[in-house]
């Protein structure tokens, strides 16, 4: 009787088995998965390294005395299909103009902090639409005996800028 069972059990399991197996051929569409499409690969990075600006920058009275130096890099994400016209400056970001505006905010208000500093750096460097993001390091090289400088790093994209 177990062998009679056994046997019995093994031709349902086989039954089920090539259903379920016509079943698929038959009644199941086959879904592809895709990837996401990604709009674009292309990265256009704008930079300013190590530039230096000699300025009254800080908090404690000793540094409200004589000037000292400022160090800022900026890293500037920048549309990806801003295509440059080699006729038109403005076609590009123009890291002259950016460098400018920063000498001009040191020489027309003195800062307490390099936070302020950096915050009133993104007001003018986000008036360009065509900038996505910003990283701003602005350092006090001679500020601190035993180091080689001292500063502060901002990170922002213009949506962070925006409030958006």
């Amino acid at each position: 009787i177990i062998l009679l069972l056994d046997k019995l059990l093994l031709l349902i399991v086989v039954k089920i088995y090539r259903g379920i197996k016509k079943m698929k051929k038959n009644n199941f569409k086959i879904v592809e998965l895709k990837p996401k499409k990604v709009k674009s690969a292309i990265r256009r990075t704008v930079f300013i390294k190590n530039f230096i600006i000699q300025e009254i920058i800080g908090f404690h009275q000793h540094e409200k005395i004589k000037k000292q130096k400022i160090k800022f890099n900026i890293i500037l994400n920048i549309n990806q299909n801003s295509i440059p016209d080699e006729k038109d400056i403005k076609s590009i970001v123009d890291y002259e103009k950016i460098t400018k505006k920063i000498e001009n905010l040191t020489k027309s208000k003195k800062y307490n902090f390099l936070e302020s500093l950096a915050e009133d750096s993104f007001k003018e460097i986000f008036d360009d639409k065509r900038i996505n993001s910003v990283t701003i390091k602005i350092e006090k090289p001679e500020a601190i005996k035993n180091t080689k400088s001292v500063g502060v790093e901002v990170y922002k994209t213009r949506k962070d800028y925006e409030g958006t």
